[in-house]
């Protein structure tokens, strides 16, 4: 009961762990990283600003009658018209500006993708899906282990009178490719 208990418990934290890995991968790249999108709006106040100045100093060549004035109020609306021609190749240069993700990003991205992956694999396995996953692809001969085919075909050899194979050639075969097998073997046999 305890084991069962602590099963559903896990489950559920790794449903959650997968949930908020999730919401990191889709929500945080959308969170206002845009450089692209930054340079475009900064650029659009710097034009607004450019343009109120340019008519400020256009109200102030109109208004004065110092000479001096007048001479700096040209120079004023020239610079801001500058700006203004700066900002219109920065806005036709922008379409060609990409935005790259900061390290951290890409980081958090991947992590994310590996906390999906392994607690979706886990809810799979734990609720039993994972295991008729594993018997739908047996049911395809190319998905069974090869080990387990040749034991397969051992066994039927044995169990056919015709056939000479003895039960101890079965065993050399199994030692002899199964090192974990063999292991076993050794042990048990020590063990009498």
């Amino acid at each position: 009961m305890k084991k069962l208990k602590l099963s559903i418990q896990l489950t559920a934290f790794l449903f959650w762990v997968s949930v908020l890995a999730a919401m990191m991968l889709f929500v945080l790249p959308s969170a206002g990283c845009s450089a692209v999108q930054e340079i475009g709006t900064q650029s659009q106040t710097i034009d607004k600003l450019s343009q109120s100045s340019e008519e400020r100093f256009v109200t102030i060549a109109d208004i004065s009658e110092v000479e001096e004035v007048d001479e700096q109020a040209e120079h004023g609306i020239i610079e801001q018209r500058k700006i203004q021609n700066s900002v219109s190749e920065i806005r036709q240069a922008l379409p060609r500006v990409e935005d790259k993700s900061p390290g951290w990003m890409i980081l958090m991205e991947r992590v994310s993708i590996a906390l999906i992956l392994i607690a979706t694999t886990f809810i799979l396995w734990q609720t039993g899906i994972g295991t008729l996953i594993r018997r739908l692809l047996y049911s395809v001969t190319f998905f069974i282990p090869r080990r387990s085919r040749r034991d397969a075909e051992m066994d039927l050899k044995i169990a056919d009178k015709k056939d000479d194979m003895t039960i101890r050639e079965v065993i050399a075969s199994k030692r002899s490719s199964d090192p974990a097998y063999d292991a076993a073997y050794k042990k048990l046999k020590q063990g009498d």
